[in-house]
C-alpha cells in the first residue's frame, strides 16, 4: 500500500465535513453514469440495427441485459455511500466521542446519539438498521457478477430521502442545543 494511503483519515481529506449535497451526489453520480451508459448503448444499438438488422434483436438483448445488470451495481454503490455518509455524520459531526475512541456499529452510534439527547425514534432505528444490514450483506458477501441484488433506483431514492430527513433533523437539534 502506498504511504499516502496508510494513515488516511477524514481529518486528512475533509475540509467542511459531510453536508447535504454529499447525499444527493451519491444518487446523482449513479444516475449520471447510468445515463452515460444508456447513451453509449443507444449509439451502439443504432449501429447494430443498421449493420445487422436481421439479428440485431438477438445481439442487443444480451448487451441490454448486461448493461442493466451492471447498472444495478451502481445503485448498490449509491446505497453503500449513503450509509457511510449518515454514519459519518453521526460519529464525526454530531458526537464528540473523544480522541482515540471509536463507536463500532450503527446500533452503538444510534445509542450514543440518543444518550446525547438527539431524537431517534424506534421506527427510525429499525429502518436505518434494515438499510445498514442490506449494505453489510452486499459488502460482506457481494452478489455474483451476473446476479446483482434487486436494488433499484426507487429504493435508493427512498433511502436518500430518509437519511436526508435524519441529517436535517439532527443538525437542527444540534444547532438548537448550541
Amino acid at each position: 500500500m502506498r504511504e499516502q494511503l496508510r494513515d488516511l483519515t477524514e481529518k486528512v481529506y475533509w475540509v467542511y465535513g459531510i453536508t447535504e449535497p454529499d447525499f444527493d451526489h451519491a444518487v446523482d453520480l449513479a444516475r449520471e453514469m447510468i445515463d452515460a451508459r444508456t447513451e453509449q448503448y443507444e449509439i451502439e444499438a443504432a449501429k447494430v440495427r443498421e449493420e445487422s438488422p436481421d439479428i440485431a434483436g438477438d445481439i442487443l438483448d444480451d448487451v441490454a441485459c448486461y448493461r442493466y445488470t451492471d447498472n444495478q451495481y451502481l445503485w448498490q454503490f449509491a446505497l453503500w455511500r449513503l450509509q457511510g455518509l449518515i454514519e459519518a455524520v453521526i460519529a464525526h459531526q454530531l458526537m464528540d466521542v473523544g480522541a482515540g475512541k471509536i463507536l463500532f456499529g450503527l446500533k452503538a452510534k444510534l445509542e450514543a446519539l440518543q444518550s446525547k439527547g438527539y431524537t431517534v425514534e424506534v421506527e427510525g432505528i429499525e429502518e436505518l438498521i434494515l438499510w445498514a444490514n442490506l449494505r453489510n450483506t452486499l459488502s460482506r458477501a457481494p452478489p455474483e457478477q451476473y446476479r446483482p441484488a434487486p436494488l433499484r433506483e426507487e429504493d435508493v431514492v427512498e433511502y436518500l430521502g430518509f437519511v436526508k430527513d435524519l441529517y436535517f433533523r439532527w443538525n437542527k437539534e444540534k444547532t438548537d442545543a448550541s
